[in-house]
C-alpha cells in the first residue's frame, strides 16, 4: 500500500474515537485526511469496500472533484488523523510536483487493489 507523507499535511493529528463516523455518503466535500494512527473502514451502502491503515489518506475524491461524498468513512479502532481542505490541496499540489505524484500513485495503488477484490469475486 502506497501512503501519503504525513508531512504534506499541514495542522494538529485530531483524535477520533473508535465507531465515530468522520462522514457519510452525500456530505460535502471539505476535506480529505491523512490517517496518523489506527484504521478506518470506507464502506458503500454498508459494503466494506477498503480499510485505510496508519500513512494512508482517504476522502481524497470529493475533494478533487469538488463533489460530495461517494462513501461512508469509520473510525475502525481509535485513530489520529489531519485534515487537509480544499484550498490546502490546491495549493500543495501547484507548488510540489512530489506530492502530485504521490497521490496518483496512491490513487492508482488504491484501484489496483480493488481490482485484484472484484477479481476474486464471484459472478452471478
Amino acid at each position: 500500500m502506497r501512503t501519503i507523507q504525513s508531512l504534506d499535511f499541514p495542522g494538529e493529528a485530531k483524535a477520533v474515537a473508535a465507531g465515530t463516523i468522520i462522514f457519510r455518503v452525500d456530505d460535502p466535500p471539505d476535506c480529505m485526511y491523512s490517517l496518523v494512527e489506527g484504521e478506518v473502514d470506507i464502506l458503500i451502502k454498508d459494503v466494506l469496500v477498503d480499510t485505510i491503515h496508519a500513512g494512508g489518506l482517504f476522502g481524497e475524491m470529493a475533494v478533487i472533484e469538488n463533489d460530495r461524498r461517494a462513501a461512508t468513512a469509520v473510525a475502525r479502532t481509535n485513530v489520529k488523523l489531519v485534515a487537509l481542505d480544499q484550498k490546502q490541496f490546491q495549493d500543495l499540489v501547484q507548488r510540489s510536483p512530489a506530492f502530485a505524484m504521490r497521490m496518483m500513485r496512491v490513487l492508482s495503488d488504491r484501484v489496483r487493489r480493488l481490482n485484484a477484490k472484484l477479481s476474486l469475486t464471484p459472478r452471478a
